[in-house]
């Protein structure tokens, strides 16, 4: 998640996150490419006008056999097409797909901020009232989906490598700089894990570097829910979290009764 800063020597860190702060903390693709441009021609491609007028593109693929829809909220990486396999995968085993495209990314319009990111998702799970969904956050998204499912939204959650706060991930990489002053994109998910009451699975690599698993054992203990899960994917990363015993977990836990 922090990529784009590690490459930053301290001394030049505070000038350079005042000003370009927003491109640090969302590297976002912009370039719009469709479902079939990824190989998945069983989703569809939406648009969702956001509260402030921007346009966001969203895929999405009805569930079969009465299986679970996920919301899927992404990371920072990338778009959309770079998560068609996973998309793939959980349309192979029936399982519905809703994945909004961020502010900024995968030909969605506008400028994310911590603000409108949660603005939007939202106003994304407002337009599916009624319907039971997953929410699915991956790493920058896990904070979305933690915000949400503490406002009461969701049947169930899965958080794949949460982190504390964006705050807490920069002090990781410049311990001896007090930088909390600078950052506005503070992405504080400690003050509400405690409201996520919701059926819980968390994801976390055992060798992440980006988030530490201890992050995510803090917001798992934290976590309201009295039914939760916490997987350990063995010799993992922040990425390549998606081993077929992570997935064997994953669809273990969606298709629950």
């Amino acid at each position: 998640m922090l990529k784009a800063l590690m490459i930053l020597s301290t001394s030049y860190f505070a000038w350079y996150f005042e000003t370009y702060e927003t491109s640090a903390v969302y590297p976002f693709d912009p370039s719009y490419a469709t479902p079939a441009d990824a190989g998945e021609g069983r989703l569809i491609e939406e648009r969702l006008q956001t509260r402030d007028g921007e346009t966001l593109v969203v895929w999405r693929a009805r569930a079969t056999n009465g299986k679970a829809t996920l919301v899927y909220f992404s990371g920072n990486a990338g778009g959309l097409k770079d998560r068609a396999d996973r998309f793939r995968q959980l349309i192979d085993a029936g399982y519905g797909v809703i994945a909004p495209a961020y502010r900024g990314s995968s030909g969605s319009t506008g400028s994310p901020d911590e603000m409108a990111l949660l603005s939007d998702a939202l106003s994304l799970v407002e337009a599916e009232a009624g319907a039971a969904l997953v929410l699915y956050g991956e790493s920058l998204g896990t904070a979305v989906a933690i915000r949400l499912a503490a406002d009461g939204f969701g049947s169930r959650v899965v958080l794949e490598a949460p982190f504390t706060s964006f705050t807490d991930l920069v002090g990781l990489q410049f311990p001896t700089e007090d930088l909390s002053e600078l950052i506005t994109q503070k992405w504080e998910n400690l003050p509400h894990a405690p409201g996520v009451n919701q059926p819980l699975l968390v994801l976390h690599g055992s060798e992440d570097r980006t988030v530490p698993i201890a992050m995510g054992r803090q917001i798992f203990e934290l976590a309201g829910s009295d039914d939760k899960q916490f997987f350990e994917v063995s010799d993992s990363g922040h990425s390549g979290l998606w081993t077929a015993e992570a997935r064997a977990a994953l669809f273990a836990f969606l298709d629950r009764g």
